[in-house]
């Protein structure tokens, strides 16, 4: 349990002048911070599989339908930078709609990794500065509220950012939350920064590229039919330089979402009853609170066979091996 304290800030927005700064408005936000040790941790990461189905589509050929559900945490998270009068050392954007002419609070889950005193943020709705916060560095989480903020029906843009990453894997973003609505962090529409290094200007998501393998046989000793990645594409910085552009295509799964996939595998070799495993992260490369959701199996008969045996025997042999 994290001990209980609340950090208040006032905000004063007022004008500055730094080459491409957003407008300013002139409110006052009320900004708190609490500690908050909700359901995900800040390291309780875990996807599970379900739904598995096997779908024969004739002569050697099935197609493998499954879900992957993100059961625990997915964040955006980067931190390289350069120091950034206007708070775009390191930043994201998040597109919305909202439905209603409102006075809103602007909730954050967020939390630091850097050198104490930890990175101030940068907080803006469409180009308005809302306010700055800082959050202690302590590997942990926090709720950071903006309080009572205009907001009208329509269109809008969220922009967080940083003043100073200082070469530290620093920013680590669960969700937002504006009124009524929530966002998923990872699901950010735009992100950049200010590094040297082109290939760290912003933020990446994780878990990401988490691998999905589909085997004939128990593995390791069957036979690998496929392996893919799971998840909706997300562009991320190319922190291993792994691309010639500076970002790249990451694959995620959002906290509390599922994402299903369809596979189509070709069997190695005739035989009677196949057992089709689904495996999710084979390699172990994300250390998960739950490591047994992580495989599915079940048995058929081979596609071209089925094509051959009456209706009759069909239903008798398949009681046999659902039994």
């Amino acid at each position: 349990m994290i001990a209980a304290f609340l950090v208040v800030f006032t905000s004063t927005a007022t004008a500055i002048d730094a080459g491409n700064s957003p407008s300013v408005g002139k409110e006052k936000h009320l900004i708190t911070i609490e500690p908050d040790d909700a359901f995900p941790g800040w390291d309780d990461y875990d996807l599970a599989l379900e739904n598995l189905k096997i779908i024969p589509q004739g002569f050697g050929v099935i197609s493998v339908r499954v879900d992957v559900r993100n059961l625990g945490l997915c964040k955006a998270c980067s931190g390289y930078g350069w120091y950034s009068p206007d708070g775009r050392s390191c930043w994201g954007e998040w597109d919305f709609q909202y439905d209603k002419n409102d006075v809103v609070d602007i909730k954050i889950r967020v939390g630091d990794t850097s050198p104490e005193p930890g990175a101030t943020y940068r907080v803006e709705l469409d180009g308005t500065y809302l306010g700055d916060f800082e959050v202690p560095a302590t590997n942990s989480w926090y709720i950071v509220t903006i309080h009572d903020v205009d907001i009208t029906q329509g269109k809008h843009t969220l922009f967080l950012g940083t003043y100073d990453m200082d070469y530290n894997p620093d920013m680590h973003l669960d969700y937002i939350i504006i009124g009524d609505k929530r966002i998923e962090a990872e699901s950010y529409d735009r992100m950049g920064g200010n590094d040297p290094d082109p290939n760290l200007r912003g933020l990446s998501v994780y878990p990401r590229d988490i691998k999905l393998q589909i085997w004939e046989g128990e593995p390791p000793y069957g036979e690998l039919l496929r392996e893919i990645v799971v998840g909706k594409e997300q562009t991320v910085i190319d922190r291993g330089d792994t691309s010639p552009q500076t970002t790249r295509t990451a694959h995620y799964i959002e906290n509390n979402g599922s994402f299903h996939t369809e596979v189509i595998c070709k069997l190695p070799y005739r035989k009677f009853i196949h057992e089709i495993y689904v495996v999710l992260d084979p390699d172990n490369e994300l250390n998960e609170i739950n490591e047994n959701n992580n495989i599915l199996s079940t048995k058929i008969i081979d596609p071209t066979l089925l094509i051959l045996i009456p209706g009759g025997l069909l239903i008798l042999l398949l009681l046999i091996i659902l039994t």
